[in-house]
């Protein structure tokens, strides 16, 4: 475990960064639409450009992180993340939105990147463990973000919240500038050109990863049930406790935060669980009926509950729809061959952040149609069905790859 701090430390610190201003987007939105005259449902926008960004990175890593290098598409990430949050502080709608779109292209750098370094640079047999410390980076910048974000937005407006978290990232930039030389390769030789990045042939790419490899099928499914139910939670977790409950936006973020470190001690020992076992995949199943219970949960929530049932809530949901990431990962990476990792990562994460950008507004909509209480029913219902295909996923090493 010695010899994977490093290449750990590495790979955790954008992650954190970066989580910081992408999570701190959706606790900050509710201001930002209404600052821009949009009704609160418009967050489920927000979020779903969020998301486009990132599909739109995963399609287009085949000429991104092999070209540049993990090491330096993390350096170029943090700064990315800084030119967003500049455009979403204009306060312009146009301008925010395409913000937005950076950030998540931003973030989505930080898992393929991220976990090339690891497999490279770390023991097998620990994966499981270390992918999901590496994956607690990220409810770590979410309890920043509520925090330290909602907390600023609420005293003196959300541009200075914003500007807070975008702090993070630009300081985690310039520590990358400092990492080992050793960590520098990995690129595959080709020069580095911006224009294939917009190609629409990259959305290809995804596909005929997972049709050359089958077993990252039902994994990739399940992730999208995962997505949904993350997604779902913290992407209108404020919103839903301001606009329905009545709750303050401070103490909105504070149960976000909340449920933020709870899901960060849960993905530690869902990795050392999961190691101890021998499966991913089992721990995996487990959480996927987790989820969709917290969603329930979610939903039965009372305006007359005292604050002690709601810390509770929010430590329970924070556990159980947060604490799959780096499973997911891990299993990804034993699926394939090292060299593919960067690849195969993007191409499943890819069809996962699809159920990212699309799971905000479809919840929209449905509280739209039918209130908070049927939208978090049907994406319960949503995370336990994909949750099935962990079922067909092969024990058989033989059966992994064609």
């Amino acid at each position: 475990m010695r010899s994977a701090l490093l290449p750990l430390g590495i790979a955790m610190a954008p992650q954190t960064a970066l989580s910081v201003v992408q999570t701190g987007i959706p606790v900050l939105a509710p201001a930002i639409v209404l600052s821009m005259g949009m009704q609160p449902e418009a967050v489920g926008l927000i979020g779903g450009l969020m998301g486009f960004g990132a599909v739109w990175f995963f399609a287009a890593n085949r000429v991104i992180t092999p070209v540049l290098g993990p090491l330096r598409a993390l350096w170029i990430a943090c700064a990315l993340a800084g030119v967003g949050v500049a455009m979403i502080l204009t306060g312009l709608m146009a301008f925010v939105f395409i913000g937005v779109i950076a950030v998540g292209f931003a973030y989505a750098i930080s898992a393929p990147a991220g976990s090339q370094i690891l497999s490279q640079h770390t023991p097998k047999a620990l994966w499981g463990t270390i992918f999901s410390i590496r994956q607690s980076g990220v409810p770590i910048g979410g309890a920043f973000a509520g925090l330290v974000g909602a907390g600023l937005a609420e005293a003196h407006g959300w541009r200075v919240g914003m500007v807070a978290l975008v702090v993070v990232p630009v300081i985690c930039g310039v520590l990358l500038l400092l990492a080992p030389e050793r960590f520098r390769g990995g690129t595959n030789g080709e020069a580095f050109r911006a224009k294939p990045i917009f190609d629409p042939r990259n959305a290809r790419r995804p596909f005929r990863t997972l049709r050359e490899f089958p077993a990252l099928r039902p994994v990739t499914i399940a992730s999208l049930g995962f997505a949904i139910g993350q997604g779902t939670f913290f992407s209108f977790l404020t919103t839903f406790l301001t606009d329905s409950i009545g709750l303050s936006l401070a103490l909105a973020g504070l149960l976000y935060s909340i449920a933020q470190v709870a899901s960060f001690a849960g993905r530690i020992a869902a990795g050392v669980v999961a190691d101890a076992i021998g499966s991913t995949r089992l721990m995996l199943m487990a959480m996927a009926v987790a989820s969709s219970l917290a969603l329930v949960m979610i939903a039965w929530i009372d305006p007359g509950w005292p604050k002690g049932w709601l810390y509770l809530c929010a430590v329970i949901a924070g556990i159980s729809t947060a604490t799959w990431n780096g499973l997911f990962l891990a299993e990804i990476a034993k699926l394939v061959p090292a060299e593919r990792v960067s690849e195969a990562t993007a191409s499943s994460t890819f069809f996962t952040f699809v159920a990212y950008m699309l799971a905000p507004p479809l919840f929209g909509a449905l509280v739209w149609v039918g209130g908070y209480g049927l939208a978090y029913h049907i994406m319960a219902g949503l995370v336990l069905t994909a949750g099935l295909a962990l079922f067909t996923v092969p024990t058989d090493r033989k059966q992994i790859k064609r």
